[in-house]
């Protein structure tokens, strides 16, 4: 079951590095960062919300005993620190490009979550960080270094890339 589940959640984040790239390109055509953000969280909100009233009968609704004032103030900042990453991703990546941006991206949410699950943050389970999780958060360091290494050529220097500038 757990591997099955390990398998579903690297099959869900197939969908992040298009998902950096779309947002990207749309930052860099509207211009605006925060503009581009809001219009992709106004599509992922319209196919939710598409997807919530399909899937269950009659007019969503919370359970009958819970009511608003019932669920602790910081859940609902949920889509706040998601948009502070869409944000982020979104003007980085035409910049530095995906893959750097995805593997920095990875590494800060692993040192994250060994920091959360070490002092047992937001009431989940505690687990203490081991000097294996040490050395692996270090390799994951590593990785991002590598892959945003890029070596100057003979003759020439190393420039951000441009952005594709649309002939239209």
């Amino acid at each position: 079951m757990k591997f099955t589940l390990i398998v579903c959640a690297a099959l869900a984040a197939t969908v992040i590095p298009i998902q950096a790239i779309v947002n990207g390109r749309l930052g860099q055509t509207v211009g605006n960062p925060f503009l581009a953000a809001l219009i992709s969280f106004i599509g992922g909100t319209v196919a939710l919300a598409l997807i919530l009233l399909v899937t269950t009968p009659g007019w969503p609704a919370l359970p009958g005993d819970l009511s608003w004032s019932d669920i602790p103030p910081y859940l609902f900042t949920g889509g706040l620190l998601g948009a502070v990453f869409v944000t982020a991703v979104l003007t980085i990546v035409p910049r530095i490009g995906t893959a750097s941006v995805l593997a920095a991206a990875i590494t800060g949410q692993l040192l994250m979550a060994l920091v959360v699950d070490h002092f047992g943050l937001l009431n989940v389970q505690q687990k203490s960080i081991s000097l294996a999780k040490i050395v692996g958060c270090g390799l994951m360091i590593l990785g991002v270094l590598l892959l945003s290494w890029e070596p100057a050529r003979k003759g020439t220097t190393t420039q951000p890339a441009e952005a594709p500038v649309d002939p239209s």
